[in-house]
C-alpha cells in the first residue's frame, strides 16, 4: 500500500528535532560502545609496562575492575531498550542508563486548595496561581501564543487572532540569526509580551544548545549560582533591549499591568523574561506559559519562585508533549504553577503543587516516553505538543492557521 506524505507533515520543525536527536544518539551509542571495547591509553600502557612482582597484585586487581566495567557498559548497551540509542545523553530517562530524578530537594510551595481559595481575600487570590487558573483566560494566552508564529501586527493573522478581540498597538521584535521571535501589546489595560516558538533550524540549534548550562548573572539562590539553559539565554537577551523599548514606544511603562505568554521555545523565553522584568521592576500582573521545556537547575527554580511569589505563573503542559519533559531532571527543574491536562479539555485539568516538579501531574509519568512522543509528531495532528486546550479551541499552536506569515522566518523544508 503506498504511503502518502502530505506536505504539512514534511514542514514540521519536530522532524529535525528527531533527526538531530537520532544523529546525537548514535554518537552517544558509539562513544560507549567505543569505552566497551578498547580500554584507556593509561590502563594499556600500565598493562604493558607492568613488571615488578610487587605490581603484579595490583595489576590484577585494575583488570578485574576493567573486566567488571566492561560487563556493566556491555549489559547496560544490551538491557536498554533499542529506541534509546536515538536519545541525547541529556534526555534519557532512567531506563536509558539515564539519571534519576533529582536528589536536590525541590523548592516547596504548599498550593490552596479550592475551598481555601474561597476563604482567601480577593488580594490573596489574585497572588495565587492555584485560585487564579481560568481555562477560558487560558484558551486566550494560548491563542496569543499561536499569533506569535503569524505576522501579528495590525491583528489580522487569522484563527488565533480573532481569538483574541481588543489587541492593539501590536509591535514585532525580531532577530533572524538566532530566530528569537516576540510582539507586545496592548490588551484593556494590560500590556502584553508574546514569545514565539521554534520553527527555523537555526532557533532548533538554540534549542540543542540549552542541554548546556550558564550562569545567569546577577541570580544566586542560598550562595549558589543560577544556572539556565544557554541557548534560552542567548536568545532572550538578544531580543531583551528591544522588547523593553517597544513597551515604552506603545506607552507601557513599569506601573502598567504586563502580562506575559509563550508556546515552547517561547515558553522557555517568556519564563527568563518575567524573572528579567520583575527585577527591573515592572509590574507583572500574570503568566501562562504551554509546551515549556526546562529553563534551569533547581537553584533557579528556587530564586524564581521566590521572586515570582505574588504573581500567578500557570505553567500549562499535556501528557503527551515530550517538550516538557526535556531536558531531563537534575540538574534541570521545572518552575512556576504547572496545570496538567491528561489529553484534550474533555479530561479536565488538575492544578499541580507549585514545586515544580509535583509526582502526581507531569512526574507522574517518569521521564516520559520522549522517543515515541517524538515520533508522534512526524504527523503534526497527532503531536501533543502542538495540541493544547483541544477540542476547546480549533487550531494547532504551531501557526498553521496563521492567514498573515511571519516574513522573516525561515521554514524548515
Amino acid at each position: 500500500m503506498p504511503i502518502l506524505i502530505s506536505s504539512r507533515v514534511m514542514s514540521s520543525p519536530t522532524v529535525l528535532r528527531l533527526a538531530v536527536a537520532a544523529l546525537f544518539g548514535f554518537h552517544a551509542r558509539a562513544e560507549l560502545q567505543a569505552q566497551v571495547d578498547v580500554p584507556s591509553s593509561a590502563m594499556a600502557a600500565n598493562v604493558a609496562n607492568t613488571t615488578s612482582l610487587v605490581e603484579e597484585p595490583q595489576q590484577q586487581q585494575q583488570q578485574q575492575q576493567q573486566h567488571q566495567q566492561k560487563q556493566e557498559a556491555q549489559s547496560l548497551v544490551a538491557s536498554s531498550p533499542f529506541w534509546c540509542q536515538f536519545v541525547p545523553d541529556a534526555f534519557k530517562s532512567t531506563a536509558c542508563g539515564g539519571q534519576g530524578p533529582s536528589s536536590t530537594p525541590p523548592p516547596s510551595s504548599a498550593m490552596p486548595s479550592p475551598a481555601q481559595c474561597q476563604q482567601m481575600s480577593a488580594e490573596q487570590q489574585a497572588k495565587s496561581a492555584a485560585c487564579t487558573y481560568s481555562e477560558k483566560e487560558a484558551v486566550q494566552f494560548a491563542a496569543l501564543s499561536a499569533a506569535a508564529y503569524c505576522n501579528p501586527e495590525g491583528w489580522t493573522c487569522g484563527e488565533a487572532c480573532s481569538a483574541v478581540p481588543g489587541m492593539t498597538s501590536v509591535k514585532r521584535i525580531d532577530n533572524d540569526e538566532l530566530d528569537a521571535h516576540a510582539y507586545v501589546g496592548r490588551l484593556g489595560e494590560a500590556c502584553v509580551v508574546v514569545f514565539r516558538g521554534t520553527d527555523s533550524a537555526s532557533g532548533w540549534g538554540q534549542d540543542l544548545a540549552s542541554v548546556m548550562l550558564t550562569e545567569l548573572p546577577g541570580c544566586s539562590h542560598q550562595g549558589k549560582s543560577c544556572m539556565v539553559g544557554s541557548g534560552f539565554l542567548q536568545n532572550y537577551q538578544e531580543i531583551a533591549g528591544d522588547i523593553r523599548a517597544q513597551l515604552s514606544v506603545i506607552g507601557c511603562t513599569k506601573t502598567t499591568p504586563l502580562f506575559v505568554t509563550g508556546h515552547s521555545l517561547g515558553a522557555a523565553m517568556a519564563t527568563l523574561a518575567m524573572f528579567d522584568l520583575n527585577r527591573l521592576g515592572y509590574s507583572l500582573s500574570k503568566a501562562y506559559t504551554f509546551g515549556q521545556p526546562r529553563v534551569g537547575d533547581s537553584a533557579f527554580a528556587s530564586a524564581f519562585h521566590e521572586a515570582m511569589a505574588s504573581t500567578p505563573v500557570h505553567r500549562v503542559t499535556r501528557a503527551d508533549d515530550p517538550v516538557v519533559y526535556m531536558p531531563g531532571r537534575d540538574p534541570f527543574h521545572h518552575v512556576g504553577t504547572e496545570i496538567y491536562y491528561r489529553g484534550e479539555t474533555t479530561e479536565g485539568y488538575r492544578v499541580c503543587d507549585g514545586s515544580g516538579e509535583d509526582a502526581t501531574c507531569q512526574d507522574s509519568n517518569g521521564d516520559g516516553d520522549v522517543a515515541n512522543l517524538l515520533l508522534k509528531c512526524v504527523i503534526p495532528e497527532e503531536c501533543g505538543h502542538l495540541k493544547y486546550l483541544q477540542p476547546t479551541i480549533t487550531f494547532p499552536l504551531d501557526g498553521d492557521s496563521c492567514t498573515r506569515k511571519l516574513d522573516s522566518a525561515v521554514i524548515i523544508p
